[in-house]
Formats: C-alpha cells, structure tokens, sequence
C-alpha cells in the first residue's frame, strides 16, 4: 500500500521555483539575445543598402560562413564555437599523441646500433673507429635521460600553451565545442552568405518582414549557447584494455618497471583502482606520476601510486581518475576543489587552508566509514596536490588532530635547519617532571619527561611523590643520539641527578665526560655489573623507604611508604646504556649476556619505585633482536612506556621496530641526512608525545657540553647506598681511565676476588670454556627438562627439525595453540633461525647458535 506524504511548509520555502515555460518566456529568452538584434539587423540592412555596398557585403559575408565552416569541421586551439567539451581537451589529446610518437621514435633509435663498422688499415689490421656521438649512445643512462628531457619539455610547451590561450581568451571555460558536420554547418553559417544576397531580389514589403524574422530567429538560436552534455566518452570496457596500456607503456622491455604486472583491476565510475606487482628486484614505487599518465592519457595530478603498511616492497596500490571536469577549468591554486577532484580517498575533505611563515597549512577530514587517519600517507597527498619538487613527500608534516582530521603543513624551509642552541634555563624540570631538550617541527618545545609525580601523596616535606621514566632510542651512526644524551645528562645534573652510564663503543663515545659523571662504564662486564648494582641499589631503597612516613591527600600521615619522594632521602637516578645491541648481539653465547638483560629487565620492572630510570640507545632495526626469553620480554615492555626517540632511517625501523601500541599511527618520512641548503641534520628525530603519535624535532647542540656540566654538582650515592651497590661501584676511580679491555680484566679479577665473602650472592664469571664430557659418558638429561622445561619457540623449532613443515604438523607435534605456533614461527623467522620454502618451514641454524 502507498503512503501519502504530504509536503511541509519548510519543505515548500526551501523548494527552488519551477523554471518559466511557455510562449511568453521565450519571447522573454530571445529578447534577451544578441543574436536577435544582430540576426534582424543584418536582414534589414540587406534591403536598404545599395547594390554596389550590397554585392561587396556580401561577398564578404559569404567568405565569412565559408572560413566559420571550415573551422567547424576541423576544430583546433584556435576556435571558440558553441557545442560539447573544452579547447584544452583538444590540446592535450594532441601533446599526447606527438609524445607518444616522439616516444615510439626514440625506442627506435635506441634499439639501432651506433656501432661503426670495422675499417682495414694499409697493413691489414684493423683500426679501430670512434665517432663524436659514441660517448653518449654508449651512456648506460641514456634512456632514462631521454626519458626525462622529453618529459620536461612537453610539461613546459603545455605550459605555456595553457597560459597563451588563458591570456588570449579568457572567458573560453564557459563553452564548449565539437566537431560539426557539413549539414550543420550549411544550418549554421549558410544564413551569413544567403540574408545578404536576398537584397538583389525584388520583394514586397512582406517578404523582406519574412527575411528579417528569418534572421532574428537564426541569430537567436545559434548565439544561445547548448547546456553542457556528459562528461567525454565511455572509458573502454574490460580490464584487458588497462593491461595492455600497462604492458606497452610500464611493463615494456625500457619502460620505468619492466616486466610488471597489474593486477586486481576494479573501475568505478571514473576511477580506476589496481594493484602493481613487481617480478623483478626494482620496487613497485619506483613507478612515477608521469609514466602512469602518459600511458593512461590522463594528467599526472590523477594518478596516485602508494604502498599501504601491510604491503610488501614489490608491490603497491595505483588508482586513477579516468575523466577530467567537463564544465570548466580546474583553478589549480584552489587546493579544496583539487583535492575535491583528485583524492585517493572517496569521501575525505580538504579545508581550512591558511599560509603560514615556512609554507602553508590545511586540514583533512576524513570520512565516518571506509579510510581512517592512519592510512593517510604524506606521498598520497603530494601527488594528488602535484606539488612541486623531488623532496615534495619530506615537506609534508602531518599532525594527528582527532579521529577523523589531519593538519598537514607543507614547509618549503625547515625551520630545523638552523640548529637549536643549548639553553640551560630550559633544562630546568617544571612541576610535571618535563625538560625541554630542543624544538620540534611546528616552533614548540620538545618535552622529554624525567620523572612522573603524583600529587595525590607526598612526603613529609610535602614534595610529591614521583616515579622514574625510562626511555628508549634508535637510530644510524652520526643521526644525533649523542648530542641528546649529553643534553640529557646536563640536565639531570642541573636538577640532582645521579647519572651512571654505560658505553658500548669502550668509551670512545663520551670520552670528555670521564670524570663527570658519577659512575662511567667502557666494557659489557661493567655494563652488567652496573645493572646489578643498580637493582642491589633499589633494594636497599625499598627497604629503606618502608621505614618512612608520608601524607595523604587530606593531611594524614601515614607510616610505610612505598613510593619514591625526591631528596627524602634519595636523589633521583638514571642509568643509561648506549649502544646496548653491541653489549648482547657482538656475542651472544657470552658469559655477561644472560645476566645483562636479567639485570636491566629488573631495573625495568621494579625500580621506577625507586627513583631509578633505564634509558636505552640502540642501532639494531628490531627490538625482537634482543632474544625471546622472560628477561628480553622484559626490556621490550620497558622501552615502549616512556620517552622514545627515533633518530635517522626512522621510516624502515619504525616498520618492523616491534614497538606495539606506541609504533606511529602515520608512517614516518625518512629523515634526510641534509638540509636543502645542505647542512647536516644531525640531532634530528622523531619524538614520540606519549602516545602514538610522532613530532620531528631536533635536540640542542653545544660544542663542549662536558664544560657546561661541569658549572653544577656532580651528585653521588650516599655512603649506605654505595655500599650496596658494591666493590664495582666503591672501585671506580681505580679504573676509571682504562681502556674497555683493561678495565674488563680488572672487574673480572674483582669479582674473583669478592666471590668468598659475598657467597652466593656473587656473580659467577668463568672466562674459560665449558669441559666437554667424555665420550663414552651418557648424560641422562630428562629429569633436567622436567625441572626446565622448553619454550614455546624452542618446542617450534624442535619439532621444525624433527621433520614438521606446516603450522598444523608443528601445532600435532608441539600440543601448541595455532596461533602460538604462528607467532614462534615468525618469531624464529626474523630471528633467522628458520626459513620457509614454498610453504613448508626449515631449519637455518641452531637454536642455541
């Protein structure tokens, strides 16, 4: 049954008024012409004028329909008619289809061989011919280079095509034009030659009323413009069509991706969506703008190539607008309407564009359904703006705003470039716990966070109750990790710190800083030792602190505490460990490792009570490099709940960096090792704000940050603190100079030494190798894997190397979940441990290796 719905009265003021019809309204229309007064006039003049003027009129009017027909019937730049779609579509068709033939001629040059023939000398040998131009058909780039000077030229002569037809006739976006047929065109310019000629016939008033309505009505109706019809003609219908562009433009034998594939073809409406598959070792996204709209005939500003994060390097995604506007010229500074016209994604919106004092900003929002922020990729927004330049991606700076919007600034200038200088009033800690240790991207100061208080306790000096934060970074050698650290250790100094390090580089790092930090290790036993006093530290702190008083939020004081308070009694600690993958991974099997990662783990787990931090610097591109065990496990929770820096090469660490829920929501631009006007960019990186989201920012820089240090106290462990730290810590000063190897032999010979009167407390080092058993001695281990049994990951491998080759025979012989089996798998995968070979799972070295 149909429901009556009748209409509001909102409904009936907000429906536009229906168009005026009828006799009267285009009465109305056609007084409103032109064309009728020219058309009435020119039938007029033709029975008042005299035959001399008359015949010269209209031999003139009759070479005017003859060039206005010709015109009609071969269109071109140089005609402005009434009819269907614009002059520039004309003219680029044909800047295509010459480059296309420069391009077919100049395969064909390059496929001819330059060679010169063999030339006989008088004594029968051969002589050996160089021509002028053998150099440069010889060039191994020479396509490539040939490539990009057409390239460039045809972008300049359309270019300037564009710009003499905007000057020459401004007002042509409000036409259009076709090809007219020899019927329309007598329709249309016939009535210019014959209203002049019908002066020479005798006529009575009446007739030359006839000839002059006939005039009117003509000049009315070819004036009036046509509305405008569909936007150009059907794309071509398969997918066998766009395969065989690919193919003969892209995947050719010299094309920019050879022997490539496209694949998963889908077109919907007019735009045009696939999937680039490379067979050879060159990536998908060595694919240009350029290359994709010249085989698909469409500007280069329509064509969008990108690889989502969840895509390997050999393949990426290509979408392409098929049909360009059809009413009017797009005005290319308007960047809404651009993106409006050129978005790879449906839906999102572009608005809020405002110039600022390095480029320009503006504001993406993205849609409730279909793509999220963090599928948005700064190379997707360059090439859909067609912004200018081979550095146009690493210009883009995007800023997560909310769940939907974007701020994107395109900064011609980094304002980076010019260094940070170091300033000592903003090391000073505010009452949140933060520093300021450089300046980020938008002019703000980059925050770095030493200590977390929690003003809901205090102690009895009502100083708030305060957790250490640890703190992780990576990066390259000379990205910066350096100049941060020492600003960081200026700074816990400046604010009572007390600083213990560890070098992996044996000292070589932070060599002026030999006696002024409190305790400075240059070999892995004192990195190790230096973890164990650490958590010996902490223990004695805890004890300590339950001994003590504190207040609540109302003013009650209370008895056991178990919270740090900074100076009651115990200063604040950090304990840093640079280059710490060179500590563990150099040598794996040695005897520091084990009890390294348990020491740090522990300071990680159970010392920010305490006051004590663990900040972390690395080069290794994976955190699952540092092994798979509780321990390891440990470090990795560690490093992903504070402060994170990610120094250069951020972009291909922060992929498989396995740092969980705080890896970057957007992916990260790499970092340039200079500046455009090439400066060096060390002390550049991404800082994370707490969350997910990462700010490039650039650290102060001094010369001689050991001398500025040096201008406050250096503070220490108190005498009950040192003595639970150890012999390693009491015995500093007596190898404080040593180089890494002395100074490991003297903490071994320490530790011998100590063995006895600490009992089991000791560390057990033994730098001499295992004795193997004897041959003819059967070691009956099976009560030993009661007691220890194996992991996940060692049962995957075992059960790998027993002859187990898919996930479902590893999970039978293990009793393991699927899931954890694909988990260990992958684990051991990365670890290179095991390797798969179409589909079926091998060992590649020992577990134990």
């Amino acid at each position: 049954m149909a429901t009556t719905t009748l209409p509001t009265k909102e409904a009936a003021t907000a429906a536009p008024p229906a168009p005026a019809s009828g006799l009267r309204a285009r009465a109305t229309e056609m007084q409103r012409s032109p064309g009728l007064y020219l058309g009435s006039g020119l039938a007029i003049a033709s029975g008042l004028i005299p035959p001399d003027p008359l015949l010269y009129t209209t031999v003139t009017a009759a070479g005017l329909a003859a060039g206005w027909a010709a015109l009609g019937m071969h269109p071109g730049p140089w005609r402005w008619l009434p009819g269907q779609g614009e002059p520039w579509e004309w003219m680029c068709c044909s800047s295509r289809r010459g480059y296309r033939r420069t391009v077919r001629r100049m395969r064909r040059r390059l496929e001819t061989d330059h060679t010169h023939a063999p030339v006989l000398g008088a004594d029968g040998l051969l002589v050996p011919t160089v021509g002028i131009a053998d150099g440069w058909y010889a060039h191994p780039d020479r396509p490539a280079l040939l490539r990009a000077a057409t390239a460039t030229a045809r972008r300049a002569r359309c270019a300037m095509l564009r710009t003499a037809w905007t000057q020459a006739l401004p007002a042509w976006e409000r036409s259009w034009w076709r090809r007219y047929t020899p019927a329309e065109m007598a329709l249309r310019a016939g009535p210019v030659a014959v209203i002049p000629a019908t002066g020479f016939v005798d006529m009575p008033w009446w007739g030359h009323l006839v000839v002059a309505s006939i005039g009117a009505g003509w000049g009315a109706r070819v004036w009036d413009r046509p509305a405008p019809a569909a936007a150009g003609a059907a794309w071509p219908a398969g997918a066998d069509w766009d395969r065989a562009r690919w193919a003969g433009w892209i995947a050719c034998e010299r094309g920019p991706l050879p022997a490539s594939q496209l694949t998963n073809i889908q077109v919907d409406d007019d735009k045009l969506t696939a999937v680039i598959v490379s067979t050879t070792a060159k990536p998908a996204l060595s694919v240009g703008q350029d290359a994709v709209s010249i085989a698909f005939e469409v500007p280069p500003r329509a064509v969008n190539v990108y690889r989502p994060d969840d895509m390997p390097a050999g393949r990426a995604k290509v979408t392409v607008r098929l049909r360009a506007l059809a009413a009017s010229e797009l005005d290319l500074d308007d960047l809404p309407s651009v993106w409006k016209e050129f978005s790879p994604y449906s839906g999102s919106e572009l608005y809020d564009v405002e110039s600022t004092e390095f480029g320009r900003r503006f504001t993406l929002r993205m849609p409730r359904r279909g793509v999220s922020v963090a599928e948005v990729q700064p190379r997707s927004i360059a090439q859909a703006l067609d912004l200018d330049g081979e550095e146009a991606v690493s210009r883009l700076h995007l800023r997560v705003l909310d769940a939907r919007r974007i701020e994107v600034n395109e900064m011609a200038v980094n304002p980076l470039q010019d260094g940070v200088p170091l300033d000592l009033d903003a090391l000073v800690m505010d009452g949140q716990g933060y520093i300021t240790v450089g300046k980020d991207i938008y002019g703000r100061p980059a925050k770095w966070r030493l200590l977390k208080f929690d003003p809901a306790r205090s102690g009895l000096s009502g100083v708030a109750s305060a957790s250490a934060v640890h703190a992780f970074g990576s990066g390259g050698t000379g990205a910066g990790k350096t100049s941060l650290e020492e600003d960081l250790q200026i700074a816990q100094r400046l604010n009572g710190f007390v600083s213990w390090l560890a070098d992996g580089k044996g000292g070589a790092g932070y060599a002026p800083w030999l006696n002024d930090l409190d305790w400075l290790v240059k070999s892995a036993v004192g990195a190790m030792l230096m973890g164990q006093a650490a958590n010996r530290v902490s223990e004695y702190r805890f004890a300590e602190q339950m001994k003590m008083q504190w207040r609540d939020a109302d003013g009650f004081t209370e008895q056991g505490r178990s919270f740090f308070v900074p100076g009651e009694p115990f200063a604040p600690m950090v304990v840093t460990w640079d280059e710490f993958n060179e500590m563990i991974l150099k040598d794996p099997q040695a005897d520091h490792v084990k009890p390294l990662l348990r020491s740090v783990s522990s300071v990680g787990r159970l010392s920010r009570a305490a006051g004590i931090g663990a900040r972390i610097w690395v080069q290794i591109p994976n955190l699952d490099s540092l092994g798979s065990d509780s321990s390891a496990n440990a470090i990795r929770d560690m490093l992903q709940s504070g402060n994170i820096a990610l120094f250069r090469t951020a972009r291909s660490d922060v992929d498989i960096m396995s740092l969980g829920s705080r890896t970057p929501e957007i992916r990260l631009a790499p970092l340039p090792e200079r500046f455009p006007d090439g400066s060096e960019t060390g002390g550049l990186f991404y800082m994370a704000d707490g969350k997910s989201q990462y700010t490039q920012s650039r650290a102060m820089f001094h010369t001689n940050p050991a001398r500025i240090a040096r201008q406050f106290p250096l503070r220490t462990l108190s005498a009950p603190e040192a003595d639970a730290a150890g012999p390693a810590y009491l015995r500093r000063g007596e190898y404080r100079h040593l180089d890494a190897a002395s100074e490991e032999a003297f903490l071994r010979e320490l530790v011998k030494d100590e063995q006895p009167a600490r009992g089991q407390r000791a560390t057990v080092l033994d730098g001499r190798p295992a004795l193997a058993a004897p041959a003819d001695v059967e070691v009956d281990d099976e009560e030993l894997d009661d007691l220890v049994p194996l992991t996940r990951t060692q049962k995957v491998w075992h059960a790998v190397d027993g002859g187990a080759r898919r996930n479902r025979q590893i999970a039978d012989a293990t009793d393991l979940k699927p899931t954890n089996v694909s988990g260990a798998t992958t684990r051991l995968e990365r670890l290179g441990k095991l390797t798969k070979i179409e589909r079926d799972w091998h060992t590649a070295d020992r577990i134990d290796a």
